[in-house]
């Protein structure tokens, strides 16, 4: 059950939304919009794709046939469905400025939720020149005065306090995950790294998610058995660059990934910058020991990004031990557990309640 008695009219505003899928970040909105919606509120989202799809899963949609990066204007069609709203919940990336626009012309609260942040990372994106305008633009947009932004992990909020987002307005919440799926009974844990991701390279993401150190790794430890799991077209890169103690696996079948991270005895997510970071929750979720760059609460040690030696090291350290790999994923388990998709919809409740008195 929800903390509200009373039901709001709250406008989403996403610049992808399912079945369009371009990441974590539309699975996580998708899971709001409905769990909000089963609480009785009022739910509409304005995000790109075809106009035609007037629904997904029951959650009213306004689409615009537009490229998501033009939705940077779309400040007239937010003002035009946010009139009748009680709150404007907005995302990071190309939405979150009009948005903001928006919600100051009609006086209306905005919370603005960071779903992927980069910071100075957009030069590893972008180059040393585009990424830089990059950078500005996401200082720009992300440090307006947001009633409430809301930060999904410890990572992504280092990175906007550097950017000059309003920290003091800022709170953190940790999505939820459906624990029970992820516990499979009669499977061992085997002596192997895996790491699964997106190689899509019409993403900024295939870059910022930091395979390259994953493979770099693997060459500096050639006894050592290295999973990838992933589809894209940046996929054949990877394999060209990759050692022979490097395998990779595409078109997984959700149970079978599953099966996957039961089994593999460490994780490796040596991401630059995550707005979450799910694969990594999987993981946790499945008993593996973390090595990774992004802080979720896990146990051991949070390696630096960009840092090849350091992964090394500690995936070197567990391989030796895996008895205390083994108890280090037991603790992610309990760690994993906690994080509650209610709690998660409990929190923004919470946040409308604020904003609305």
């Amino acid at each position: 059950m929800g903390i509200m008695a009373v039901f709001l009219k709250i406008l989403i505003v996403h610049e992808i939304f399912p079945p369009e899928m371009s990441g974590g970040g539309e699975k996580l909105v998708l899971r709001l919009a409905k769990s909000l919606k089963e609480r009785g509120h009022s739910i509409k989202v304005i995000t790109s794709g075809n106009p035609k799809i007037k629904k997904y899963e029951e959650i009213e949609t306004i689409r615009m046939p537009i490229n998501r990066y033009i939705m940077n204007f779309s400040t007239p069609i937010i003002a035009r469905y946010a009139v009748d709203a009680d709150i404007i919940q907005t995302s990071s990336g190309n939405v979150c400025f009009p948005s903001w626009v928006a919600a100051k012309m009609l006086g209306k609260p905005i919370c603005c939720m960071v779903c992927h942040i980069f910071g100075h990372y957009w030069t590893d994106v972008r180059g040393p020149f585009v990424g830089r305008i990059f950078e500005f633009m996401e200082s720009f947009f992300l440090a307006r005065s947001y009633d409430t932004i809301v930060f999904l992990n410890k990572s992504s909020k280092k990175i906007g306090a550097k950017l000059g987002v309003e920290i003091k307005k800022s709170i953190s919440s940790n999505p939820g995950i459906d624990f029970k799926k992820f516990q499979i009974r009669g499977v061992k844990k085997e002596p192997f790294v895996l790491s699964v991701g997106n190689f899509s390279m019409n993403k900024p993401t295939v870059k910022i998610k930091g395979f390259e150190y994953v493979i770099e790794a693997a060459k500096r430890m050639p006894d050592t058995r290295f999973v990838i799991v992933g589809s894209g077209d940046y996929m054949p890169t990877l394999r060209r660059k990759a050692p022979k103690n490097v395998e990779f696996l595409k078109n997984l079948r959700y149970h079978d990934l599953i099966r996957l991270y039961n089994r593999a005895l460490v994780y490796c997510a040596p991401s630059l910058a995550e707005g979450f970071g799910f694969t990594i929750l999987e993981a946790m979720a499945s008993g593996c020991a973390v090595v990774s760059s992004i802080d979720l609460g896990q146990t051991g040690k949070i390696i630096k990004p960009k840092n090849t030696s350091e992964i090394v090291k500690e995936i070197s350290r567990l391989m030796k031990n895996p008895s205390k790999a083994k108890a280090l994923g037991e603790r992610n388990k309990k760690i994993a557990k906690k994080f509650v998709w209610e709690k998660f919809v409990d929190r923004f409740e919470e946040i409308y309640r604020h904003l609305s008195k």
